[in-house]
């Protein structure tokens, strides 16, 4: 069976987006994604969405990581699918979707970037120390822990992430890792470890969004909030009470192309 894809990216955290009448019904559903998503002998990414027809909303977001585990949210790739879906001519600018953490909206604008409502994040833990770095575990529509770290090169955030995210404090689900440190009280850099996609990522937009959350409770950091990771910036913005919070950021459709699954799909 040829599946037909798209490739995307936001910030260089990079997705393969399958419409769902196009995704094949097999057993071995999770070892088809590993495959699509392996970056030597399939397309490549960091993980992978199938989008569904919703009754209610414009469309439905599955989010799977490389690995082939199922996730709640991933906003990088929701504003993926929200470009996408708009260039199909399948939304209009402004458009609801439904995903596992709930409903979420964006908007297109004109300049090319893409607005999307964000959900209050909340707390889940106190201060922890998993692995001697002390941090709060955060929901934003999938968990992140957030610390602060004077390191944030690459080797250093595979070392300590893959230990803290694989800690017993966070089992049996597990924790993206997102390290961060204050440039100013309207900067904050940040790196991170992604689980299910196992190593560090250009760019995660929900744990951005958890580490700024963090900060504007516990040091008191007032809207707009510019995050810069290695992909890229993201723009973020609240009110007092976080009733209504959003990120702004970029969303780039790379190529379409068609994928012959193989012996996969004949399992």
């Amino acid at each position: 069976m040829k599946i037909p894809f798209t490739k995307c990216h936001a910030n260089g955290n990079d997705f393969i987006l399958i419409l769902s009448e196009n995704f094949p019904d097999v057993d071995s559903k999770k070892s088809l994604i590993q495959q699509l998503c392996n970056r030597n002998t399939g397309i490549g990414a960091d993980g992978l969405f199938i989008i569904s027809f919703s009754k209610k909303y414009d469309f439905s977001l599955d989010y799977y990581n490389s690995d082939g585990s199922w996730e709640t949210f991933c906003a990088n790739g929701s504003r993926c699918a929200s470009m996408f879906m708009y260039r199909a001519g399948k939304t209009n600018r402004k458009m609801e979707f439904e995903t596992g953490a709930g409903i979420y909206s964006s908007e297109i604008k004109q300049d090319g970037l893409i607005i999307m409502g964000m959900n209050m994040p909340k707390y889940v833990t106190r201060e922890i120390n998993p692995e001697g770095y002390v941090g709060f575990l955060v929901d934003s529509g999938a968990p992140h822990f957030v610390c602060e770290s004077d390191e944030l090169d690459v080797e250093f955030v595979i070392q300590m992430g893959s230990q803290i995210r694989n800690h017993q404090v966070f089992q049996p689900r597990g924790a993206n890792v997102n390290f961060y440190k204050k440039k100013n009280n309207k900067e904050i850099e940040i790196s991170t470890y992604e689980k299910g996609v196992e190593k560090f990522v250009l760019s995660c937009s929900s744990g951005s969004m958890a580490v700024v959350f963090h900060l504007s409770q516990s040091l008191g950091l007032s809207s707009p909030i510019t995050t810069i990771s290695p992909g890229g910036k993201l723009l973020f913005t609240f009110d007092k009470n976080w009733e209504v919070a959003s990120c702004e950021g970029p969303a780039e459709i790379l190529f379409t192309g068609v994928y012959d699954c193989a012996s996969l799909c004949n399992e």
